[in-house]
């Protein structure tokens, strides 16, 4: 293939360390924070897509990735992409050991090279990820840049030891405001038994797909939409969705759920929208050391002892929410973080991980099934 023989590629830490490898998709420069997920050799086109990963350079700890192709830009027949977690890659950059060149796939239309190469997004392949995790893991999340150089191009390395020093975290800019409708998106199934609103902070498509399945009609709006703004709707239900980036310089989305909170209004959150709902109850957020992505999370309930398998994709976490008259009753086994709050007397809850999975486990989706019998459907 070209883009083999042809296209070298760096990926370069912001402290001068870097990693030489073959580039393919598009022949660009990016940006960004460099993080891994364990997430197996399935679920690559989920995770490119997934808007959770804006402005962030993804590393692959699957040592093969794009044996079953990719599939059509297809939607169901309530208007929701079918194979996807939005409509366009989300991730700045994508890191993985080894690129499939014949993917077998009944549904595959294309190469994972040729959809990185549509959506100009840049990959690099033949590069140690073990190496590259165990370092994450080790030190934390690195700021970064990825490069696919032009065919026969040598990378000029003091240069972009020079240029990496230069690279901001992306997580002070408003991630969630670049991925949001800009606009109402509304889905309405024949026999819909009630509307829940949507805040859109980079809502995972299979999220729709959740509510749409239990007949409930679905009304997607912008991150900065006001609690006024979604109470005009009348909605059953509000409903605080995942998105990228640090849930503290979200102050419109906390200034909603704070209201939600006070007016006693059914509401759900998931993964940011844990965040944010823990912000507004008063309390606090912080990074973790590399995060919580991949497909294989146990989260366990302190009060049953029942434990979940879990999918996650997560940098930030949040703590001490007591006060705001909320309990957890959901945290990690592996580092004790929070992974789930509910209110002691309104019905209001949220979880850290993904219940809708995709890809991953399906032990949570009954959380979708508790948030219908907290609207009294």
């Amino acid at each position: 293939m070209l883009y083999k023989k042809e296209r070298p590629a760096i990926l370069m830490f912001k402290d001068g360390r870097y990693f030489e490898g073959i580039g393919f998709g598009a022949t660009k420069k990016v940006y960004g924070e460099i993080v891994f997920t364990t997430i197996t050799g399935a679920g690559y086109n989920e995770t490119l897509t997934d808007p959770s990963y804006n402005g962030q350079i993804v590393v692959m700890t699957h040592p093969l990735v794009g044996n079953y192709g990719v599939p059509a830009w297809e939607k169901d027949k309530s208007g929701v992409l079918k194979y996807f977690e939005s409509e366009s890659i989300k991730v700045s950059g994508f890191v993985i050991n080894e690129c499939c060149k014949n993917p077998s796939h009944y549904e595959s239309v294309k190469t994972l090279n040729e959809f990185l190469l549509e959506e100009n997004v840049p990959g690099i392949e033949w590069i140690d990820t073990r190496a590259i995790t165990k370092i994450l893991r080790d030190e934390g999340v690195k700021l970064g840049l990825l490069a696919v150089l032009n065919p026969g191009e040598t990378p000029n390395i003091e240069e972009l030891r020079e240029e990496v020093k230069q690279v901001e975290d992306p997580n002070l800019r408003h991630l969630s405001g670049e991925v949001s409708t800009r606009e109402i998106v509304h889905y309405k199934p024949a026999h819909a038994k009630g509307r829940v609103v949507v805040l859109d902070m980079g809502v995972k498509l299979n999220i729709l797909r959740n509510f749409i399945i239990r007949d409930l009609e679905v009304v997607v709006v912008p991150h900065d939409y006001t609690y006024e703004q979604i109470m005009l709707l009348n909605p059953n239900g509000v409903f605080i969705s995942n998105g990228p980036g640090d849930p503290a310089i979200y102050l419109s989305a906390i200034e909603v759920a704070r209201n939600l909170i006070e007016n006693n209004i059914p509401t759900m959150g998931i993964c940011l929208g844990n965040q944010i709902i823990g912000l507004a109850a008063g309390g606090s957020s912080y990074k973790l050391k590399y995060g919580h992505r991949g497909g294989n999370k146990t989260v366990i309930n302190p009060y049953t002892q029942r434990c979940f398998i879990t999918s996650q994709n997560h940098g930030f976490c949040v703590k001490d929410f007591e006060q705001g008259g909320f309990k957890e009753f959901l945290r990690n086994l592996d580092d004790d973080s929070n992974e789930g709050l509910m209110h002691h007397q309104k019905q209001i809850f949220a979880v850290q991980f993904h219940p809708e999975a995709s890809p991953g486990p399906l032990d949570s989706l009954y959380l979708f099934d508790k948030f219908i019998e907290m609207m009294s459907l």
